[in-house]
């Protein structure tokens, strides 16, 4: 009996020793796998981002930049005629907040990749829901969006593929496609009357701070023409509760929209005696301006 127990101790024992050893291997294995993952090397096309905030969405573009290095770029390496990634590695993705509409096309919120066709002259721009290519690889044409063609121009000479967004307004941003010396665009456009209502709505039910937020909701439907007569009742509350120039100013702008040119100027007055009491001289350049014009019609 005690030769079967020691004999099988020693079974245990090396059935132990093989279960180590085997751990130690896959442990090993893990650890070389993880550091060739952690491994970070300079890259050729580094990754780029850019965002844009305009109206009341946002738009953030991500993409890869490769350099030009004395190559021949458009008609050379970027053959005309034939689709293209658009810079390196994945296609550039463009992610898109708010309302927004490109070509005079309304653009769901979410993520997409933006292909093009360069041609001498003109570029196809293709806006296509798959974001997770590599490459042109798996691409769909269903899975486009849309496809609208614009006019290249000639600038100067640019090292690294560049995009960027410019002409950034109140109701749109231009995106910029440059590399050598071509550069193609488009606008994408903020559709915010209908969000800008609704969050008025909402914040004039809550009915926090009142005095300015009557002020910037009769601000917002004169400077987009909307009903006039619903600003002028706004701009009257903001008043009430409290005269500033500035609220003074809307009222004066909401009596002018309404053909109501001598309270406008009279308003518009008080409202320029009270910015230069505050010092704001530009402000009060501001309401000088209309009213002079006021007063010549």
């Amino acid at each position: 009996m005690q030769r079967f127990c020691l004999n099988l101790q020693n079974k245990i024992n090396e059935m132990m020793k093989k279960i180590i050893f085997t751990c130690i291997a896959v442990v090993t294995l893990l650890t070389k796998s993880a550091v060739a993952q952690e491994l970070e090397l300079p890259q050729l096309s580094p990754w780029a981002q850019v965002s844009q905030k305009f109206g009341l969405a946002q738009a953030t573009i991500t993409y890869s930049r490769p350099a030009k290095k004395g190559r021949e770029i458009f008609g050379g390496l970027v053959p005309y005629g034939e689709m293209w990634r658009t810079g390196a590695n994945k296609p550039v993705e463009l992610k898109l907040e708010g309302a927004t509409m490109i070509n005079n096309q309304k653009v769901e919120p979410g993520s997409y990749s933006i292909f093009t066709i360069p041609g001498a002259t003109d570029w196809t721009i293709i806006i296509n829901k798959n974001t997770e290519l590599w490459g042109m690889g798996g691409y769909k044409q269903e899975e486009d969006v849309m496809r609208f063609t614009v006019k290249s121009t000639t600038v100067s000479n640019t090292e690294s593929f560049t995009i960027d967004f410019a002409n950034v307004k109140d109701k749109s941003a231009t995106v910029q496609i440059y590399w050598e010396t071509t550069k193609v665009s488009f606008d994408i456009v903020s559709e915010f009357i209908e969000e800008g209502k609704k969050n008025i709505e909402d914040a004039i039910a809550a009915a926090e701070n009142t005095t300015g937020l009557y002020n910037d909701a009769a601000e917002f439907y004169l400077d987009n023409d909307l009903d006039n007569k619903l600003a002028m009742e706004w701009a009257k509350k903001s008043v009430a509760q409290k005269e500033r120039y500035w609220n003074l100013y809307t009222l004066a702008r909401a009596y002018a929209a309404n053909g109501m040119k001598a309270e406008a100027i009279e308003t518009a007055t008080k409202s320029h005696t009270l910015a230069v009491e505050a010092k704001n001289t530009g402000f009060a350049q501001t309401v000088n301006t209309s009213l002079e014009e006021w007063r010549k019609n």
